[in-house]
């Protein structure tokens, strides 16, 4: 089945497999750099998953996804602006006006891939994403607030003209969200408050604007183990199957075909290091 799999959706040479080396080393890099600084991270989501059911890659998969928690994502940041090689740069939406995640990402500028969403930032490489962990809130207020918070933070950072919506409906969008920018701010700062001083420290969830419901927990992640993935080690939470259970249910089953998403337009990566 893992053979079958392979040849059908990346076998050696073709642009899928191409791109998911160039992730893999964006993640050595960023590897690197959290070992010589000892800052904790760790594979997370399909990433994850494709390390324990098939040593790496889902074969499908064309992301790469990591955790690291609130208190050390401001020290990440900063050793990656200044310690990545040249071939790589972070972004997030103080580098990049035009990006409007909440997170950060680093990118392969010697990569193109053609995402629309993206179309408008400064580099359309391949990218790595770097998701935020904090206590988390309750899981009915994260979702009401987040619709609130989400749009608000999207559309003054120009989401609606990276979708390519018109110059008038962009202008009442972006109005919009500043006015109720303050709102959704408080209701942020409140929950934050709520979490810091009534929280349960072991249960974590995904930053504000970051639509991922399922809740990580401390106890699962800490202290962290290796696992092997794409022939090499990276960090991973110690209990995996707890971890990816409590998430996804029976991850290591194969999904039916109609589940198997390739997101990206394999067909218009360029590779310019070949």
């Amino acid at each position: 089945m893992e053979e079958y799999l392979r040849q059908k959706y990346n076998p050696d040479g073709s642009n899928l497999r191409k791109a998911q080396l160039c992730m893999l080393g964006i993640l050595v890099e960023i590897d690197k750099i959290c070992r010589a600084h000892n800052i904790p991270y760790w594979l997370d989501s399909g990433t994850l998953i494709g390390a324990v059911r098939h040593g790496g890659f889902i074969p499908w998969d064309d992301d790469v996804d990591i955790c690291v928690l609130r208190k050390d994502y401001a020290r990440l940041r900063q050793l990656l602006i200044t310690e990545l090689p040249a071939r790589y740069i972070f972004e997030d939406a103080k580098t990049d006006p035009y990006i409007f995640d909440t997170y950060g990402r680093v990118k392969d500028t010697s990569t193109y891939c053609n995402y629309p969403l993206f179309r408008l930032q400064k580099s359309q490489g391949l990218w790595v994403d770097i998701l935020v962990q904090e206590t988390a809130v309750p899981l009915w207020y994260k979702r009401k607030v987040e619709k609130l918070y989400a749009r608000t933070f999207r559309e003054r950072h120009h989401f609606s003209k990276s979708k390519g919506l018109s110059p008038i409906h962009c202008a009442f969008n972006t109005i919009a969200a500043y006015l109720l920018t303050p709102i959704a701010e408080l209701l942020v700062g409140l929950g934050n408050l709520w979490a810091k001083y009534f929280g349960d420290k072991n249960e974590l969830m995904h930053t504000w604007d970051c639509y991922h419901p399922s809740r990580r927990y401390i106890n699962d992640i800490f202290p962290l183990t290796e696992i092997t993935f794409e022939n090499r080690k990276f960090f991973a939470p110690h209990n995996t199957d707890a971890y990816l259970t409590k998430i996804y249910g029976d991850y290591m089953t194969i999904p039916d075909e109609s589940h198997r998403q390739i997101h990206m337009d394999t067909d218009s990566l360029q590779f310019y290091n070949e």
